[in-house]
């Protein structure tokens, strides 16, 4: 593979939904797009999910409580080559979350640094393209859960919709049947955050499989009666199916922590197995 200009050939989406500090933008890479622009009471001074030059473009904005990070990603994947014609590699991280790259935590997915910090966020430009020469693909460290994904999605959330999306799967993609199961009802890691750093025609591909069965399981699913949190449904649908889409691919990946700037003290997911355990 031929050095990559980074100037011109790679955009990794910042998705914000309100004013916060963003860290330094080395070459231009960072592009941060606001999410859930079209139903958003302010408008933030960056991209929106809904436009494109200011003009409308096809885009699922207005969804932004249910698909969440996705509408950035939908935005991107229908309208972003408008911009930057030439973009052989795309990313999505959040606000407060980013790749870590000169850090490590070995009993968690996340690293948790101050806010007040994000500025003295870097991002490793030559690390990350060392790493986008030898890998497919650049996700999240796997989170370990003492049971199957399939467990923890129907303890956490709706089983019923569980069941609903693993036959949309066998219905619209059978291929991939094997690779839901290996991934869902018998694996208990996996990358969330749906942040990741990959080749367009990757994304592309990707893309296009998740849409299609996230736009079924939106006729198939009445998620009228739920709250604020179980809503986020296909955000939550789309970590667990880019695992398996993954898989299926079996993409050479290169798995990194998550720096998330955050005040609040939060336990790391190994003392919560252990408090899990001593129940």
């Amino acid at each position: 593979m031929k050095n990559i200009d980074f100037s011109s050939k790679i955009r990794i989406l910042i998705c914000c939904h309100k004013q916060y500090q963003l860290p330094p933008n080395p070459k231009e890479i960072f592009l941060p797009i606001q999410v859930g622009a079209s139903i958003a009471e302010t408008k933030l001074n960056m991209q929106g999910d809904d436009n494109i030059g200011g003009f409308p473009c096809e885009n699922i904005s207005a969804k932004n409580k249910n698909y969440c990070e996705l509408t950035a990603m939908y935005w991107a994947w229908k309208n972003i080559k408008k911009l930057y014609p030439d973009l052989q590699y795309i990313g999505l991280c959040h606000y407060r979350r980013y790749f870590s790259f000169n850090k490590r935590n070995y009993f968690d997915d996340a690293i948790i640094i101050p806010e007040s910090k994000v500025k003295k966020y870097s991002l490793n430009v030559q690390k990350l393209e060392e790493y986008l020469k030898k890998y497919d693909c650049i996700i999240p460290q796997k989170r370990v859960y003492p049971y199957s994904l399939e467990i923890d999605y129907s303890v956490n959330h709706q089983s019923e919709d569980l069941r609903t999306l693993n036959r949309l799967v066998h219905d619209l993609s059978s291929d991939y049947n094997y690779a839901y199961n290996d991934v869902i009802i018998q694996n208990n890691k996996l990358s969330h955050y749906n942040m990741f750093i990959m080749s367009w025609e990757n994304f592309n591909s990707y893309c296009t499989w998740l849409f299609k069965i996230l736009g079924q399981a939106e006729k198939n699913i009445d998620i009228s009666s739920y709250n604020s949190i179980q809503a986020r449904i296909w955000g939550y649908m789309a970590e667990r199916l880019f695992n398996v889409w993954l898989y299926k691919n079996k993409l050479k990946i290169k798995y990194l922590n998550i720096i998330k700037f955050d005040n609040a003290k939060s336990d790391s997911h190994l003392r919560q197995f252990k408090k899990l355990v001593k129940k």
